[in-house]
């Protein structure tokens, strides 16, 4: 692999991560927002279990690169 696909994908990893960060970010706000409402609460609860399989498959990936 020639080393600008290597870095190319390194910056696609690195904004899904933070894009994956900000979803996260805005799934918590969701909750807080909606905290009380069981139909809010299930489904951010859902959101969150998907930004938990996201993370693992992409942000690890990126943090490990970091080093």
């Amino acid at each position: 692999m020639a080393p600008e696909n290597t870095e190319k994908e390194m910056l696609q990893l690195k904004e899904m991560k933070r894009k994956i960060e900000e979803i996260d970010r805005l799934a918590r706000e969701l909750a807080d927002t909606g905290k009380g409402l069981p139909v809010i609460e299930k489904n951010v609860q859902g959101i969150q279990s998907f930004i938990h399989a996201l993370r693992f498959g992409i942000s690890d990936i990126a943090e490990i690169t970091d080093l």
